[in-house]
């Protein structure tokens, strides 16, 4: 029976050890642990962040259960298996917490709240989850992760409906997308829910599985804003060139996911001519983290665009090694007012959302994974009010297929925790700046 067993699964799950619980028929029982490998396999988020297009071919989250708790007795302990959520978006396995057995024990928190809980794809992939906050087809999520221009919207029961962003609020990186729908369950908000320090968060998902479960580290704090850098050093450029010489990319950088190589010449920033280095620096300098921007580089002789994001300057990015333990971070993980501190593990594409305390309250919005033990949210209290402003200025335009973008209120200007301005060339210069550390206030306990 146990060689059976590794010649049924050796080949499926691959380095995986499992357990095999024996109940009164084995044979019976093997088998249905078999079959239920691959209802688990499709069930994977790994390939989310990549491809979207198979997804209506998913068994049903009920259906999923059902096998998985009535059949499977095959209980994962580790491998390079492709089970569970921790896989997803390259997320350390070591994070228990997200296991599937684990996420599924907080279902019951998370209520209805995931049937408001959508998917923003862009070109088939996710880059952001969001909560419907009108029964007519509008829709809050993550500003920075959403560009302008048509995007789809993935709903709870699988339907696609295109969107595009109406509203803009820069101060909280939140933005209204509207779709053609009517109908459609809406996020309850509780602002007076208070989740006490180290008390239970779950974030929704667009199933009624959470995507990912924490604790709460620090109930409100201040975030300054950091620097906002493309992720290169700048050097002159080559003898009677023009811009400035790329020495140095940083891994992980908007620059490096764009493209960008040591080597390439800049000279162009969002279609205008650059002659110099500082002029580089300055146009660089001034703008914000999350904002994407057209660079025009020189390569071997050739001309090429490309569309880079910047991004905040925090310790992730000053060491590869840094940055390899700590995992990709949104483009905008600073400059936030009262937001709450968590330590769920979440990737970029998945802020956005709702996140649910234990009694099964949606207190707040994630807003930026700004580490490897450091989420944040903007709490209900906020974000609600907030809404709603977005909301009455959205309904004060057209709703069609335009591509004007309403500003809810005015941007937060770039600022910094150096107290530099923004036209400083060093904020480039990734390599000699370092961001203040800002310890959390004493947390008075009851």
């Amino acid at each position: 029976m146990k060689n059976w067993l590794s010649w049924i699964v050796g080949g499926t799950v691959a380095a995986s050890v499992v357990t095999y619980a024996s109940l009164d028929d084995p044979t019976l029982d093997l088998l249905n642990s078999v079959r239920s490998i691959e209802p688990c396999w499709s069930f994977s988020d790994a390939s989310r962040d990549h491809d979207e297009s198979d997804r209506s071919h998913e068994p049903s989250v009920q259906h999923f259960d059902s096998e998985f708790e009535t059949k499977s007795r095959l209980i994962q302990q580790r491998g390079n298996s492709r089970f569970g959520r921790e896989s997803q978006d390259g997320i350390n396995r070591a994070n228990q917490r997200n296991q599937f057995a684990t996420l599924k024990a907080f279902r019951e928190s998370v209520g209805d709240h995931w049937k408001s809980t959508v998917q923003i794809l862009e070109k088939n992939r996710q880059i952001a989850l969001g909560a419907t906050v009108s029964t007519d087809g509008w829709i809050v999520t993550k500003s920075s992760e959403v560009p302008d221009g048509k995007i789809d919207v993935r709903l709870f029961d699988g339907s696609k409906a295109e969107g595009m962003v109406k509203t803009r609020r820069g101060d909280l990186d939140l933005a209204l997308i509207k779709i053609e729908r009517s109908g459609l369950p809406v996020i309850e908000w509780d602002t007076t829910a208070d989740v006490p320090v180290g008390g239970w968060l779950i974030s929704s998902d667009n199933r009624n599985l959470p995507v990912a479960i924490g604790v709460l580290s620090v109930s409100s704090r201040n975030v300054p804003r950091a620097r906002a850098v493309l992720g290169v050093t700048l050097g002159e450029p080559p003898a009677s060139g023009k811009g400035a010489l790329v020495e140095n990319v940083v891994e992980g950088s908007g620059a490096d996911r764009a493209g960008v190589r040591a080597g390439d010449v800049i000279h162009r920033i969002n279609g205008d001519a650059l002659i110099t280095r500082k002029e580089v620096l300055d146009r660089l300098g001034g703008l914000a983290a999350g904002q994407r921007v057209d660079v025009g580089i020189q390569r071997a002789g050739n001309t090429e665009s490309l569309t880079a994001q910047m991004m905040d300057l925090n310790q992730a990015l000053l060491d590869p090694t840094e940055m390899e333990v700590n995992g990709e971070i949104s483009a905008r993980a600073t400059g936030f007012q009262k937001v709450i501190q968590h330590d769920s593990v979440l990737a970029p594409n998945q802020c956005g959302g709702p996140v649910i305390d234990i009694y099964g309250n949606a207190i707040g919005i994630n807003i930026a994974r700004a580490g490897r033990v450091s989420s944040y949210a903007i709490p209900a209290k906020i974000a609600a009010p907030a809404i709603a402003d977005m909301l009455n200025s959205a309904d004060a335009k057209p709703t069609s297929n335009s591509s004007n973008v309403v500003q809810a209120s005015r941007p937060t200007p770039p600022t910094n925790s150096f107290g530099l301005p923004a036209s400083v060339p060093g904020s480039i210069s990734i390599e000699t700046l370092k961001p203040e550390i800002v310890a959390p206030k004493a947390v008075t306990r009851p």
